[in-house]
């Protein structure tokens, strides 16, 4: 008379995909990381130009108030504002840079371990 037992079976053998489900998660994990350090690198970026936006305001503060320049106020304002308009282009492009670069390196990542994934998967499921 057979077992009226069910054997168990273990997670590998039913679901060989579900067997990586730690490196998935690790994989995802990582993804996460990366998202995190990518933002935090623009925090730092945007508030190193910051810092230097508002020194060059305090800059143009002072030299209105000095009576050096008291004649000077709309040359200086017209300064002010093309280098500020350049700091900011400049700035834009950085940006746009870091933010290609990092999804660049993001998206090879991503191939890279999903390409062990599915070997992964593949080797098992050839098991």
């Amino acid at each position: 008379m057979p077992s009226m037992i069910a054997t168990p079976t273990s997670p590998s053998q039913s679901w060989p995909a579900m067997a990586d489900g730690a490196k998935y998660l690790l994989s995802m994990g990582r993804f996460q990381t990366e998202a995190v350090r990518m933002a935090l690198r623009y925090q730092v970026e945007m508030l190193n130009f910051l810092k230097n936006r508002r020194e060059q305001d305090l800059k143009l503060l002072e030299d209105l108030l000095s009576p050096d320049h008291l004649n000077e106020t709309f040359d200086l304002c017209c300064c002010f504002w093309q280098n500020a308009f350049l700091d900011y282009s400049d700035e834009a492009v950085r940006i746009a840079e870091i933010g290609s670069d990092a999804a660049a390196e993001t998206a090879k990542q991503v191939r890279e371990e999903q390409e062990l994934l599915t070997k992964d998967i593949a080797g098992q499921t050839v098991m």
